[in-house]
């Protein structure tokens, strides 16, 4: 079982600032300089109720995404809307590629659904083989992809999540395409496609690129009868004047984008240099803002070993049954403490 920050420093008896958490997947440079201003100057205003229809931040992601407001569905994360999701569609069978992202695994069994974990094509760096995709889809009452994979870091065609979502319309099947991850990539989105279907979502996060976790922000794209029936009448409630002007001020700042990619480019090349001189690693790059370290050795001990000095991890394994340790980008300082002390954890079960 994976400890998050808070319990962790509990039990250790020790503050949040004394772990290094390299579980989190947030961007390493933190939030948008402008977006920080914005909410600054956005708490002079906190006195009055937010804007029941968030109207600048949805007419702003609307235009820029070349969909209508009503195509847009905000919620307190996507996390929240994916459990808004489950519990308004009430799925009884969900596909989802291997290895299942931890958040994703954890909240079907919370949810008591039964769910079929795909497993990748390990001849491809665990790409999914969309034919082998299509016909696991009978039966089954949703498809819930990370695109890119929340763990591999893979990211599906634009052309695959077409042909799903043609294979799937006017059926009972539901696809969810969580893209909390998107923005690190080149990759492509079908939001054009979604909106023009009643059974294709995708859910979008600020708490990852832009750094706002805190502010638990996100929002679904789709048609507007799903989106409607989504929220009920009760909506999924306001979201918060702070959140919004931050959310809009990150979503404009172009030098952001260019400071978040040059970062990553820097400390990814240190990374995967440093953690490729431990003795039987395999360093695998993803397109997204982290590495993959492939190790002969249990993840329970690696976790283990990482724990008892103070630094927090996920661990999964492949198809394989080999052990693969997801290692986010994070500060220089950090990533080369967590590279020299990962080599120290791993070289006895080397020796």
């Amino acid at each position: 079982m994976h400890m998050n920050i808070y319990d962790y420093a509990e039990n250790e008896k020790i503050s949040t600032r004394g772990v290094l958490d390299f579980t989190l997947l947030t961007n390493p440079i933190g939030p948008s300089t402008k977006a920080k201003n914005a909410m600054r100057a956005a708490l002079k205003t906190i006195n009055r109720f937010p804007d029941p229809s968030t109207r600048y931040l949805r007419r702003y992601i609307a235009r820029t995404e070349h969909i209508g407001p009503e195509n847009i569905l905000f919620g307190h994360g996507s996390t929240h809307l994916l459990e808004l999701i489950l519990t308004r569609l009430g799925p009884g069978k969900v596909l989802i590629p291997a290895p299942s992202p931890a958040h994703h695994a954890s909240m079907l069994r919370g949810f008591g659904i039964d769910f079929i974990s795909f497993p990748p094509d390990g001849d491809r760096a665990h790409a999914l083989d969309a034919g082998r995709l299509m016909a696991s889809i009978d039966g089954v009452d949703m498809l819930l992809i990370s695109n890119p994979h929340g763990v591999t870091g893979t990211l599906i065609p634009l052309s695959t999540l077409h042909a799903v979502a043609d294979r799937i319309e006017g059926s009972n099947t539901t696809l969810v395409i969580d893209e909390a991850l998107i923005e690190f990539t080149q990759g492509r989105s079908p939001v054009e496609r979604a909106v023009r279907s009643r059974n294709v979502l995708i859910l979008r996060s600020f708490s990852l690129y832009h750094a706002l976790a805190g502010l638990r922000l996100g929002y679904a794209v789709g048609s507007a009868s799903l989106l409607s029936f989504l929220a009920g009448p009760a909506g999924c409630g306001l979201v918060n004047t702070v959140a919004a002007a931050g959310a809009i001020s990150s979503l404009r700042d172009k030098g952001f984008r260019t400071r978040t990619t040059e970062f990553l480019k820097a400390e990814k090349a240190y990374l995967v240099e440093r953690l490729g001189r431990i003795d039987k690693a395999e360093v695998i790059d993803t397109p997204c803002g982290f590495v993959l370290v492939r190790l002969h050795m249990p993840g329970g001990d690696v976790r283990r070993g990482l724990e008892a000095r103070h630094m927090l991890v996920e661990t999964f394994e492949d198809e394989k049954g080999l052990t693969l340790l997801r290692v986010p980008v994070r500060r220089h300082r950090e990533n080369a403490r967590f590279a020299k002390t990962l080599s120290r954890v791993v070289r006895p079960s080397n020796g």
